[in-house]
């Protein structure tokens, strides 16, 4: 039996009709087969074959794939390290994270890291050691605990590589889940010591030396022993005094430090707010770098300390020394020199904040955490509070007052240029760096 008589046994239609575009006799149509029948439409059932068998593969691969990702032995690991007021880290969050979301939903699990709480920097260093990074980029990720990503232009164009990498990777039946570094206490301490960046900790270190010779802590202080040997104190008494009053300078002076850097960092829109008085601070460094100058040139020229325009105001000088006459017998030489020193540094800081205020921002811009700022600031404040230390601990072992204020006066020249060098340095630091 012919192809076409078997059809029209199926169907029951004469032979020729549904058999494709040509009849008989090879005409379009059917030819002379359908002499008398009308265009036949085609039928609509492969049609629906066609269509349910695309549905059913359809369920199938969405099935398989359901399986895949529960079959999957892990999420990626995406580990990100960030701090606030970082422009790259809201870069990374605004322009890579939703890209990465829309390709690899459900395929990633990522954990953040903010470098302003102490435990994320011992992690983040940890990382660096095992992936041999020492990029110190303000953004990190960190793909399944091996692969070190730092700075944005790194992750923009490395990191949806490495998913996929990872992804791929987990096919492999030797796979085996990365594991994070395991820090212990002591561990962490001694990871967080090698953290601070060269630089910042130059900064902070010539910034408080500088801070500590500064005329306005060193005159301050000249007077205050000035006035321990008007009141004929024994050596024990302007020994204890001594010590409290710089021990009170040190607390003080780093609380008004911490007190700064909490306030600044709890500010609405902390980034705009940041950058806005980097800017303004930087260009202050300016002026300040020029007068620091010119007290030198002036000061050298005239040797008369009022030709010195950065120092303590008057007003403020003759508030201090009332306070050191009013205070310093109060309750004992330790309480004493204590309630003294704190209240000399509060004032004294309009002086000495020219220098401090700066290095603060600096450390802001740097973005360290907690533990690394708490280390800094007790390293300013050390060297700060070292010349008042040197100049006390001379004039406790009998140099006489005079031979002090001539030191004072022979390096003040010095100490200004340093100054102005220095204030040109933060302006670089604030407004380029």
């Amino acid at each position: 039996m012919t192809l076409r008589g078997a059809w029209a046994r199926m169907t029951g239609l004469p032979d020729g009709v549904g058999l494709g575009s040509a009849g008989r006799d090879g005409s379009a149509g059917g030819g002379r087969g359908l002499p008398n029948l009308p265009n036949q439409k085609t039928s609509a059932a492969p049609r629906l074959c066609a269509f349910a068998l695309k549905s059913i593969l359809a369920v199938l691969v969405f099935g398989l794939a359901v399986c895949a990702r529960a079959d999957m032995a892990e999420q990626v690991r995406l580990d990100m390290f960030f701090s606030a007021g970082c422009t790259e880290c809201e870069r990374v969050k605004r322009e890579v994270l939703p890209e990465l979301e829309a390709q690899y939903e459900g395929f990633y699990d990522l954990v953040g890291h903010d470098l302003l709480q102490p435990e994320s920097v011992p992690l983040l260093v940890a990382y660096q050691e095992r992936c041999g990074n020492r990029d110190n980029g303000r953004v990190s990720i960190i793909v399944d605990h091996t692969v070190f990503l730092s700075g944005y232009d790194a992750i923009a164009t490395g990191l949806f590589d490495r998913v996929n990498a990872a992804l791929v990777a987990r096919q492999d039946p030797a796979w085996q889940a990365p594991r994070a570094p395991d820090l212990a206490d002591d561990e962490a301490d001694a990871v967080v010591r090698r953290t601070v960046d060269g630089l910042t900790f130059s900064v902070v270190a010539l910034g408080g030396l500088l801070d500590g010779f500064n005329p306005c802590a060193v005159s301050t202080l000249i007077f205050f022993m000035s006035v321990l040997a008007v009141a004929k104190a024994s050596r024990r008494t302007r020994l204890l005094v001594g010590v409290s009053f710089i021990t009170a300078s040190f607390f003080v002076y780093m609380g008004l430090g911490l007190g700064f850097l909490y306030v600044f960092r709890q500010a609405p829109n902390f980034a705009t707010v940041k950058k806005v008085v980097e800017v303004v601070l930087g260009l202050c460094m300016i002026p300040l770098a020029v007068l620091s100058f010119r007290d030198a040139i002036r000061f050298r020229k005239s040797q008369r300390p009022d030709d010195v325009t950065l120092q303590i105001p008057k007003t403020i000088k003759t508030r201090i020394h009332g306070f050191m006459n009013s205070r310093l017998g109060m309750g004992g030489p330790i309480l004493g020199g204590l309630v003294t020193g704190a209240g000399v540094t509060v004032l004294e800081s309009v002086c000495t904040g020219q220098s401090y205020v700066p290095v603060l921002m600096y450390m802001l811009k740097k973005e360290h955490a907690d533990l690394c700022t708490w280390c800094l600031l007790v390293i300013y404040n050390l060297l700060f509070v070292l010349p008042l230390a040197a100049v006390f601990v001379c004039f406790h072992r009998g140099m006489q007052l005079t031979a002090l204020i001539d030191w004072s006066k022979r390096n003040l020249v010095v100490v200004k240029i340093l100054l102005g060098l220095f204030f040109s340095a933060m302006a670089v630091l604030l407004l380029l760096a």
